[in-house]
């Protein structure tokens, strides 16, 4: 219980197994609703500390010297992978559509989910997270740019 907890705490609280939070400025009614569902089994986390708690695990994972568990369940596309590795490589959207005979929406729109999908905030973020991860190092050899 804490009024607004730390990211780092959060991250250790669950990584340690916690199964539920409550803030200090919780009803009564919160309060028992939360101790009911963790009771019957269901993971409990205010809404406004799951973008704390994603953006730390996000960031342990790609600062870690192996990929965690975490970031290989994050599902890229194809298509993703191959952005992130442009990404990596330094191009403009622009190059980007050339390269993979996209529109400029499309690439925008691959360049968005990416950053949501990775809790990301920009092109830069998404570079150091691809050098920092060998998962897409093979994206562009392994992948036709031009089957899709």
């Amino acid at each position: 219980m804490d009024l607004i907890p730390l990211q780092a705490d959060v991250f250790e609280f669950v990584e340690a197994g916690v199964s539920g939070f409550i803030l200090k400025d919780a009803s009564i009614v919160d309060f028992l609703k939360t101790i009911r569902s963790v009771n019957q089994g269901t993971k409990v986390l205010p809404p406004h500390l799951t973008g704390s708690l994603f953006s730390q695990i996000v960031e342990h994972a790609v600062n870690g010297s192996k990929p965690s568990e975490i970031e290989e369940s994050i599902r890229m596309t194809k298509r993703e992978k191959q952005v992130i590795e442009l990404i990596a490589n330094g191009d403009t959207n622009k190059e980007i559509t050339q390269k993979l005979h996209l529109s400029t929406y499309t690439v925008k729109s691959h360049v968005h989910n990416i950053l949501e999908k990775l809790a990301l905030g920009t092109r830069v973020q998404i570079a150091k997270h691809a050098h920092l991860s060998s998962t897409y190092k093979i994206a562009i050899d392994t992948t036709s740019l031009i089957s899709e």
